[in-house]
């Protein structure tokens, strides 16, 4: 009886859900000064930043309310969750399959500068089993 119960537990715990084996995974670049080619440009190379991401439904432009200085306030889509990126801007975080927007938090507000054909903003699509890959470069300091 005793052998039955522990198949049984070994069973029942196979069975449980898992953590979805899908999600996003990224970097988080900064970029400022002038990125023009010439004499006198300023350029410099980006390198990845220690930020605050947030993950919302997909959330297009009309769902949102941008600035007169480029940030993002009022999103009207639901706050999936929040991540903090390591030192170098890496990041990971599994999400289940769907679509979503990825914001960087910053001073002034959330920060996305990527858009695509639908007005969605940063957009991303998580399929089943798989990391979506997403750099995102912090730029709004820079010039081109």
């Amino acid at each position: 009886m005793r052998e039955f119960l522990v198949l049984l537990i070994i069973l029942l715990t196979a069975c449980s859900p898992t953590q979805p084996k899908q999600g996003v995974k990224g970097q988080v670049f900064w970029l400022a000064g002038n990125q023009m080619p010439g004499p006198g440009s300023t350029k410099s190379s980006d390198h990845g930043i220690q930020r605050e991401l947030y993950v919302y439904e997909l959330t297009t432009l009309e769902q949102a309310t941008l600035s007169s200085d480029g940030f993002f306030t009022n999103i009207r889509t639901k706050l999936v969750t929040k991540i903090s990126t390591k030192a170098n801007g890496t990041f990971k975080l599994r999400l289940p399959v769907g679509e979503y927007s990825l914001f960087v938090k910053e001073d002034k507000g959330l920060f996305a500068n990527h858009f695509d054909q639908n007005n969605a903003i940063n957009p991303i699509i998580i399929k089943q089993k798989e990391f979506a890959w997403l750099p995102i470069t912090v730029d709004y300091q820079a010039s081109y």
